[in-house]
């Protein structure tokens, strides 16, 4: 296993692919309502499409942005690299996803994320996204080898610990407590996340349809713990 690691890990990532989508997209507001207030960030990806980007930095509630780069082992995020560069590019603070998927071990999707991200492009730490859509058909035990994986690769080769996130339902089922030590991102769409056992969550995604000037889709809204603020979750602090 160490040998194929190091040989794919110096070896070109040359079979990346990447969804097709309208880089136009959308091509008005298609969100409705009152703008969106109290929180702290927003993660995005090819599903907002085209950002206005001049219009996003006047937001003074964004204080981090995550932004989705790859999923599996060879999907890529169209939007990644122009999101990231725009978003650097007007003072935010930003980090990147990747979106476990089955099919391929954990240490391979990570080399794949490690393929398609910039170390110096990153502010905060990268997070490992571990969801229901990704690992059906998958055992407990194979979720948690496979994202033990993808966190011991990231943490041989970057020195630090990516940020878990799961809905709360899914860390009860799948990951509760062999990753309490862990920083948790927790989606919970109908009140603050409670997790078994003594860990907390460290940030809470409390919507899926946040409205946002700039933004001309329904976008997730971030909120940080009590105690929790950005510095804590940067990549060097």
């Amino acid at each position: 296993m160490a040998l194929i690691f190091f040989t794919l890990y110096i070896a070109p990532w040359n079979f990346i692919t990447e969804i097709r989508y309208d880089k136009k997209w959308p091509y008005q507001d298609q969100t409705s309502g009152s703008y969106s207030g109290d929180y702290d960030g927003i993660d995005i990806s090819r599903h907002q499409g085209k950002i206005r980007w001049d219009e996003l930095k006047k937001n003074t509630h964004i204080q981090f942005i995550y932004i989705k780069a790859t999923e599996g082992l060879t999907l890529n995020d169209p939007c990644y690299e122009e999101n990231i560069k725009n978003a650097r590019k007007h003072g935010f603070k930003v980090g990147s996803y990747h979106f476990l998927s089955k099919g391929s071990l954990g240490e391979l999707q990570f080399l794949h994320f490690y393929h398609v991200i910039n170390k110096s492009e990153q502010d905060l730490r990268p997070v490992i996204d571990v969801e229901d859509d990704g690992t059906f058909g998958w055992s407990r035990s194979q979720i948690q080898s496979h994202l033990k994986g993808f966190i011991r690769a990231c943490e041989m080769i970057y020195g630090v610990q990516p940020i878990i996130y799961c809905s709360a339902s899914y860390y009860k089922d799948y990951l509760s407590p062999e990753f309490d030590e862990y920083l948790h991102f927790i989606a919970s769409y109908s009140g603050k996340p409670v997790l078994p056992g003594e860990p907390t969550y460290d940030i809470w995604q409390f919507s899926r349809k946040g409205r946002i000037p700039g933004i001309w889709n329904w976008v997730d809204l971030n909120r940080f713990a009590e105690g929790m603020n950005v510095e804590e979750i940067l990549w060097h602090k």
